[in-house]
């Protein structure tokens, strides 16, 4: 039969002729003993039951002692260190965790295998409202059971916070190990929590050294709100509603006497009527703490007449057509007034005629959309407050923590939720104001936990100040490598941006579960005090209590020692404690510190697109606040992981696809294989069981190739030993020669791959190798040496293919782990990753001799295709006889294989690799120009003889029982 095509393409001109159709017998049972054929233990397949059991096998006696052993056997000096980004202590696992966890283990283990010793410390981000929450809902559960129960204290919430945080740990912990993921899964100081008393010590010093350095301050700012969770939230706690409804108000605020106090105005104002600024919000709840209206100095506007009422509006130029557009009425200019005069203004306020308010100039206002004019609250924008703070205007805060309105807003507005009762009662209440009034689709903050609408809201909060840190941060990230390399310039663009435009950072919560700002409060001046030994005194209880319960439980008496009263000289009837903690992303943001310490940098962050606004960002930003540097060398950045249409996965949808199933079901070699050949060169990683099906089916075909090289290099017993047998480069023909060459060749490619975080490029180079390469090529050809060849051509090639399961073995074990040592128990005793694999040497002794066996079997699997492309030949091959013509240079190439000239011969290198029974070379004459590519002349023909019963390769004639091959390795046994 013909051999698997090498997949190489030629014109050919062959001519065939069939001397006969004479089949060759089957070979005696008597010769089978004497054929040296693989053999191996090491199963073929395993089922599901008995894969678990292996790999279980495995995790226990094999890959739980990998992080130890790397620590231990492996140099210090070359350390590589991956910090691990905590995932969030709450729920089970997901696809997404698999992707990011086995990504990291692919890199660690690579780096082993290479012989570099790595750090890598597993961790979680345990505080936060999603696991309060849950600690919330599993009181109001065993509320709903017990009668006169009454509200969870603090102290209530934490310690049921914390035990669902450990529980969904200890879970997580036992998943990630199952995956093989490397780490001291079971020491004490393996992983790191952020509800550890030293991550917690850590923290609150850092806090301290940044308050006494000012880059840490309190003070009055708009920050976003929840109401739901009645906490401040930072810009990476939002999530976007795009379809969200919010009134769209075109609003007309009477000038105050007509508009008298700009001069361009006097003489158009009608006799005892208004002159109107015109201005437009999609925020109506926020109207009765307007404050101000701001205008653009640099901007023209216009005084028009509205066709529809006849109504005067002050209105910016570039925006009157826009205007007319949205109002639906014609605008007709009466006086056009440069901006710089608008200074005079002034407005009553729409709600309160009787309070009158200033136009003041900003920058911030566009003539992008809107009317030119902007309606200002200071305590609900950033601009807003900023132009009201350098006016020293006071802050008028009218929403609470509920998100509804203080008595001190207008009466028919207390009590009512502003963003949604606000908004119709405030829109009926300016009915005779209103111009236009629409609804507006559009994309709107929401809290990423509970999914509610948020809103800007000024509160006293603790911030970080960003504005002295930016200009460092953006000089580090300059430095800093981003993988993948394919879109490196687009995410440093993103990171750097993000950076340029971040406001202040909000770092305090108003929640119960995380670490409390270690700060008290004046209670009469309301001012903040945070005292270094406030903290030393916290961080002693801390460590010897193990938590921070106390600062929620014990009095201020208790809690603040006489020294630090002392210092301040106050009395603890003068000081409270304050009841914030600080935001996750500070929390998680620190963990270099704890991890690294305030030396050392990470060589690689690896997580996923999201961090740019999250973790990356946070620890950038904190490491470059306490020692002027990043926290990491490189940041790898992996998508989402979606299901096969690119939808999200959510159990609403019923798409969710469970990794722990998925390792069930294929494998866990097989979800590795799909988190390195699909997750790193999409944003959205496609999730299907098609995908996992077809990473399945690539385990399996590399497992039959180990199978096959194991039942040939596994020691045949003790006497042989554990040490590989010597590769013998004289002994070795031209295809060997080639097949090393190609095999350094692969090893080179996959580690540079795996350097570069290519992973996804590693897994292709490797089928392609060993399905075409190794095992449609080599392994092919070389089977009548392997099996029936002379002692020393088997001792050859078994070294070859000794060194051949080892290379592959060492580029497959990142990962495929599990495979690799599960055959490697069959080869030796002890585990792979300590067999010393990284000690990498060619084979070759120089390039000069793999270069001309290289082109010279390049040449003879050329003229291979040309002999097997006439695929109607459905016979045994070896009783072909093969003739061919060529030109100068591949004859020169071909003899080096087929030294015969013009003469049939059956045992050269040449017939090895055409497979064939025997081959004439002769010069030919040369092709004419322009003749179609044809590089060859092949006449084949059939021979009449039979084979060898014990090869079915070499002829033999009635007379021989054996060929004189077999006849010569038998007579030595």
């Amino acid at each position: 039969m013909l051999p698997k095509k090498h997949g190489w393409v030629i014109g050919v001109r062959a001519t065939i002729r069939y001397l006969t159709t004479k089949s060759a017998p089957k070979a005696e049972i008597k010769y089978t003993s004497t054929v040296n054929l693989p053999k191996t233990k090491f199963p073929a397949r395993l089922s599901a039951e008995k894969r678990a059991q292996v790999e279980e096998q495995l995790r226990k006696s094999c890959l739980s002692e990998l992080y130890h052993w790397n620590r231990r056997a492996l140099p210090a000096d070359s350390e590589f260190i991956l910090h691990d980004g905590p995932p969030y202590a709450n729920g089970d696992l997901h696809m997404g965790h698999a992707v990011n966890k086995i990504l990291k283990d692919l890199i660690l283990k690579h780096k082993i295998i290479g012989g570099t010793r790595v750090h890598y410390v597993p961790g979680w981000d345990c505080h936060g409202l999603p696991i309060e929450l849950k600690a919330l809902e599993a009181f109001n559960r065993k509320k709903a059971n017990r009668a006169g129960s009454t509200g969870q204290t603090a102290r209530e919430i934490r310690h049921t916070a914390r035990q669902f945080a450990l529980e969904t740990i200890a879970k997580q912990k036992a998943g990630f190990e199952s995956w093989g993921v490397t780490g001291a899964w079971h020491d004490a100081e393996g992983c790191y929590r952020s509800l550890d008393p030293a991550y917690i010590s850590a923290q609150l010093q850092l806090f301290y050294e940044l308050y006494e350095r000012k880059l840490i301050y309190r003070d009055l700012k708009p920050v976003y709100w929840s109401p739901s969770s009645q906490s401040a939230l930072a810009e990476a706690e939002l999530e976007y509603d795009e379809a969200h409804q919010s009134p769209s108000l075109y609003l007309k605020l009477a000038l105050e006497n007509g508009g008298a106090g700009c001069a361009a105005l006097r003489n158009h104002r009608p006799e005892g009527g208004e002159i109107y600024a015109a201005i437009w919000t999609t925020t109506p709840w926020t109207l009765p703490a307007n404050q101000a209206v701001c205008y653009n100095p640099a901007l023209d506007y216009c005084l028009v007449r509205s066709a529809a009422a006849g109504e005067l509006l002050l209105v910016g130029k570039d925006l009157i057509d826009y205007l007319a557009t949205q109002l639906e009425t014609a605008l007709t200019v009466l006086q056009t007034i440069p901006g710089r005069e608008l200074h005079t203004l002034k407005y009553h306020h729409p709600l309160n005629r009787q309070t009158v308010l200033p136009f003041l100039p900003a920058a911030h206002v566009k003539a992008e959309k809107g009317t030119g004019l902007v309606h200002t609250a200071p305590a609900h924008g950033p601009e807003d407050f900023l132009v009201c703070l350098e006016r020293k205007i006071a802050i008028e805060n009218l929403i609470d923590e509920q998100g509804r309105y203080t008595d001190r807003a207008p009466p028919f507005l207390h009590g009512k939720y502003a963003l949604t009762e606000g908004n119709q009662l405030v829109t009926e209440a300016l009915t005779g104001s209103t111009l236009k009034l629409t609804t507006l689709v559009h994309s709107y903050p929401i809290d990423w936990r509970t999914k509610q609408p948020v809103m800007l809201r000024a509160s006293d909060q603790w911030f970080i100040d960003t504005d002295s840190l930016k200009q460092r941060a953006l000089e580090e990230i300059k430095s800093v490598d981003i993988y993948p390399r394919t879109s490196s310039d687009v995410s440093k663009k993103v990171i750097e941006g993000q950076l340029r435009k971040r406001p202040y950072w909000c770092i305090s919560r108003q929640r119960a579960w995380g670490v409390p700002i270690p700060a008290l409060y004046d209670t009469v001046t309301k001012q903040p005090i945070v005292s270094g030994l406030l903290i030393a005194a916290i961080d002693a209880r801390l460590r010897k209590e193990g938590s921070v319960d106390f600062w929620w439980t014990a009095p201020v008496e208790e809690l603040v020692p006489a020294a630090v009263l002392q210092e301040l000289g106050l009395t603890h009837d003068r000081v409270a404690k304050g009841r914030d903690i600080l935001d996750i992303w500070f929390d998680s943001g620190v963990s270099w510190l704890t991890v690294l310490g305030k030396e050392r940098v990470a060589d690689l962050y690896l997580e996923g697109v999201d961090q740019f606004t999250g973790w990356f960002q946070s620890s950038l930003l904190t490491s470059v606040a306490a020692r002027g540097k990043a926290p990491y060398r490189a940041i790898f950045v992996h998508g989402f992981a979606v299901d096969e249409h690119g939808m999200k996965m959510s159990k609403s949808l019923g798409n969710v696809i469970c990794p722990q199933q998925i390792a069930k079901q294929y494998g866990c070699d097989a979800l590795r294989w799909w988190v390195c050949a699909h997750a790193i060169q999409n944003t959205s990683i496609p999730v299907s069981h098609k995908l996992l099906g077809s990473s399945a089916e690539s385990v399996q075909k590399l497992r039959g190739i180990l199978k096959f090289l194991l039942g040939v290099v596994a020691p045949r017993g003790p006497e042989e030993g554990k040490s590989s047998p010597a590769i013998v480069l004289d002994a070795s023909q031209h295809i060997d020669r080639y097949f090393l060459h190609e095999l350094e060749g692969f090893q080179r490619q996959a580690f540079e791959l795996y350097d570069s975080y290519q992973h996804n490029r590693a897994t292709a180079v490797i089928l392609n190798f060993c399905l075409s390469t190794l095992s449609g090529l080599y392994l092919h050809v070389i089977k009548d040496r392997l099996y029936c060849g002379s002692p020393e051509q088997h001792s050859h090639l078994r070294a070859i293919l000794d060194h051949t399961y080892r290379t592959l073995a060492q580029v497959l074990w990142p990962i495929v782990p599990f495979l690799v040592e599960e055959s490697w128990t069959f080869y030796e005793q002890d585990y792979f990753y300590k067999s010393k694999p990284h000690t990498r040497q060619s084979v070759c002794r120089n390039e000069g001799d793999a270069t001309a066996s290289v082109h010279a079997v390049q040449c003879a699997l050329a003229l291979r295709h040309a002999v097997y492309q006439q695929a109607q030949l459905n016979v045994n091959t070896w009783l072909l006889e093969v003739a061919v013509e060529c030109n100068d240079n591949d004859l020169a190439l071909l003899s080096m294989l087929h030294p015969a000239l013009n003469a049939h011969d059956h045992s050269t290198e040449l017939c090895e690799l055409l497979q064939v029974g025997s081959v004439a070379l002769r010069k030919g004459a040369p092709q004419q120009a322009g003749a179609e590519g044809t590089r060859f002349t092949v006449t084949v023909t059939k021979s009449d003889k039979t084979l060898c019963p014990r090869c079915r390769r070499f002829l033999v004639s009635e007379a021989q029982p054996i060929c004189e091959r077999c006849s010569t390795v038998l007579a030595r046994q």
